[in-house]
């Protein structure tokens, strides 16, 4: 066996998994007719082939960050952007965490990953799949070119698991320790290093909301994203994801699943508190 010398330190992990992937693939058979082929790579384009669409967007959305950023500036000789890698039907993006008192990369890097996340929740629920997921900072180390393995990753997939509970992103008590001692740190700088610091945490802060049971999740639709948007994000992207999460939960309801129903019935109040961020108007 290689003998590896491994380096533990504190990561940054967003952990995201498309829903019900897994039901719609059990349901395949090989095809022996026509009808039965067609109706095969029906279901393989909206399994597999939405999946590596995520991937591409989550790839996208990255270049579009750094690119962004570094409008102006000279490059960097270290990339801008999180650690990414797709497997099955899930997406694991991770930050390296330099000490408190290290440059802003990481923190550049962690805004790039809320981003990616916020608009790839968005984009699913408007393409009629549902996403669920977790952000949580903690220990881990790397075992690959862009993965890590260690307590990061397990916090990140416990709070999708177990704490997301419907189609949103928890966000862990360790991940928010993280941003408010960083704050704290770079508030005691000179103001010409201060002020950009201090405005992209407050920045990752904004991306995210309390809900009424105290559980902190991405705020996707929120003010921040709204700033960030395209005009006509909110016409072909936010309201057919409005859309699927009411029609979602009718359907539910006219089957009597009081277990999916309530979920999105969380998901349209989420939804109906910021649609006027987007100039949409909620159901009657």
């Amino acid at each position: 066996m290689e003998k590896k010398s491994y380096t533990l330190g504190y990561h940054l992990v967003a952990f995201l998994d498309v829903q019900g992937q897994r039901d719609r693939f059990r349901q395949l058979k090989l095809p022996k007719t026509p009808e039965e082929h067609a109706s095969a790579q029906q279901v393989l384009k909206d399994t597999a082939g939405f999946v590596c669409g995520l991937r591409d967007m989550f790839r996208t959305q990255f270049n579009a960050f750094e690119a962004g950023i570094l409008t102006g500036h000279p490059p960097t000789k270290e990339s801008l952007q999180p650690r990414f890698v797709g497997f099955s039907d899930s997406f694991v993006m991770s930050v390296p965490l330099r000490p408190v008192g290290g440059d802003m990369t990481p923190i550049v890097k962690i805004l790039s990953a809320l981003l990616a996340a916020s608009i790839v929740m968005m984009t699913s629920l408007a393409s009629k799949h549902a996403l669920r997921g977790g952000i949580d900072v903690g220990l881990a180390t790397e075992i690959g070119p862009e993965e890590i393995y260690g307590t990061a990753l397990e916090r990140a997939y416990v709070l999708e698991s177990l704490h997301a509970k419907y189609p949103r992103v928890a966000i862990g008590d360790q991940f928010w320790t993280y941003l408010a001692a960083a704050l704290a740190e770079f508030s005691n700088r000179p103001s010409a290093i201060s002020e950009p610091l201090c405005s992209l945490v407050h920045r990752i802060m904004d991306l995210t909301k309390v809900d009424a049971g105290g559980e902190r999740f991405l705020d996707y639709l929120g003010e921040e994203m709204a700033k960030v948007a395209k005009p006509q994000d909110a016409r072909y992207i936010v309201q057919p994801a409005y859309d699927f999460v009411v029609a979602e939960q009718q359907r539910f309801l006219s089957t009597g699943d009081s277990k999916l129903s309530e979920r999105y019935r969380h998901v349209r109040a989420y939804f109906e508190t910021r649609l006027s961020l987007w100039g949409l108007a909620k159901r009657v």
